[in-house]
């Protein structure tokens, strides 16, 4: 895969060749005027250019000094990428070395602008990250920019609209065969500059489609790894219901189990000692009552063990306040929460129906619909019935199949005699209605 560094490479050679391009033309003005002056050949001189030239001393070190000027602007860009990708920044950067550019062109007498290339490649070197290159309309934009400002400058259709000093007039006076050498290796730096960002043009293509082919790839794997984190968390998922089904299947064996098998022995000695012994009778169905009891403590003790955490030390709205800010703060969902049911004090059951209905929908609607905001309310209506609605902005689900956590929150909400109800249309909406009648005190 090409490098990034290469393509620095190559855009350090331009700009060395460019240098070596300004300094090539800007010497040709000095040398071709020192011959002209030395041979006498003044009156011919100014008689083709027919305007006096400037300086040749001064066209050289406008360029050179122009051209240094751009290219410590073009370090400091280079330099400033590194620690920085400030886009505006970036951008301000390109336009003034577009116009140090402008300025370099016009102090070489609008001779060489091959100088533009230059500014070009800085451009889509520098907004390698902000454009990708797929984006076929800016390329093209800017693409059509760079062949405008290339015919534009064109100094054969330049000196139809101004009078411009022509190079090639001051080394037709030259003698010999030195003229057209000289013009030979100026078009041979001109063409060497050309195909030179050629080059960076095709490597930076290949570049940056392999960069586009190795971010598909990760995406790829990142999505392979988050189908197989998917699956063991399903799995770990079912592992953990599996071993808190056996642990309350150990509970209800070690508490509940025992308790009634002690209160069915208790009954078939009180059944025997009916008719014998009354007083003993009587005995044995304290202790039976006594089981009992103590029966009914420990399936007290068992479900307030299933009970979620929040509901042990909380009242049900504060209970549901914390669980609903926590998830908040973790996945930055904004949910609002409106609870008016006041001091109802409702069965265990129904709190802990209630808690894990509104838990299961918060987490399918950041799971599933990928939502952003949730609403809760919890309401009482005039024919005496609790209501809560469920219902975010999620990407909803007209047509869906009732998974694990609907079915499970079906079955709880049929547990406490109420209706619980789903629309998928704008967002995912779960209705649950709670009888009074089902609330007594526990």
């Amino acid at each position: 895969m090409p490098k990034f560094k290469y393509l620095i490479v190559l855009r350090r050679m331009m700009l060395w060749l460019n240098f070596f391009a300004i300094l090539f033309n800007a010497t040709l003005f000095i040398y071709a005027t020192d011959y002209v002056i030395k041979t006498e050949q003044s009156y011919q001189l100014l008689s083709s250019l027919h305007h006096i030239p400037d300086s040749p001393q001064t066209i050289f070190w406008q360029s050179i000094i122009s051209f240094v000027v751009l290219a410590f602007v073009m370090l400091f860009h280079h330099h400033t990428q590194k620690f920085s990708h400030n886009s505006q920044l970036n951008n301000l950067i390109i336009l003034i070395e577009f116009i140090l550019a402008i300025i370099v062109f016009v102090a070489l007498r609008m001779t060489y602008n091959g100088i533009f290339l230059l500014i070009f490649v800085d451009f889509i070197i520098s907004n390698r990250n902000q454009y990708n290159f797929r984006d076929y309309l800016i390329w093209v934009l800017v693409v059509g920019f760079l062949l405008i400002i290339l015919l534009v400058t064109d100094y054969s259709i330049l000196s139809h609209f101004m009078t411009l000093p022509d190079i090639t007039t001051y080394l037709s006076f030259l003698p010999g065969k030195i003229g057209p050498s000289l013009v030979f290796w100026k078009n041979f730096i001109t063409t060497l500059n050309l195909t030179l960002f050629i080059l960076i043009l095709i490597y930076f293509a290949i570049y940056q489609l392999n960069q586009e082919n190795d971010i598909q790839n990760k995406l790829a794997l990142a999505s392979k790894a988050n189908y197989e984190l998917k699956n063991y968390a399903a799995f770990s998922e079912y592992i953990a219901k599996d071993r808190e089904r056996k642990r309350i299947a150990r509970d209800i064996h070690d508490s509940v189990g025992h308790a009634l098998t002690g209160i069915a022995a208790g009954i078939d000695a009180t059944l025997v000692l009916i008719d014998i012994d009354p007083e003993a009778t009587k005995k044995q169905l304290t202790k039976i009552q006594v089981a009992v009891k103590q029966g009914i403590k420990d399936v007290r003790k068992a479900v307030n063990r299933i009970r979620p955490g929040a509901l042990t030390n909380y009242t049900l709205e504060e209970s549901l306040k914390k669980m609903l800010k926590e998830y908040a703060d973790i996945s930055r969902i904004e949910i609002n929460f409106s609870y008016h049911w006041g001091s109802t004090d409702f069965e265990k059951t129904t709190e802990d129906v209630v808690f894990r209905i509104i838990e299961e929908s918060i987490t399918n609607s950041l799971r599933h619909g990928h939502a952003s905001e949730v609403s809760i309310s919890c309401t009482k209506s005039e024919s005496n019935i609790y209501q809560m609605i469920i219902k975010d902005n999620g990407l909803g689900a007209t047509n869906f199949r009732p998974g694990y956590g609907i079915t499970q929150m079906k079955e709880r909400v049929a547990i406490i005699n109420g209706k619980i109800s789903f629309d998928g249309k704008n967002g995912f909406t779960t209705k649950v209605e709670i009888p009074i009648e089902g609330d007594t005190d526990d």
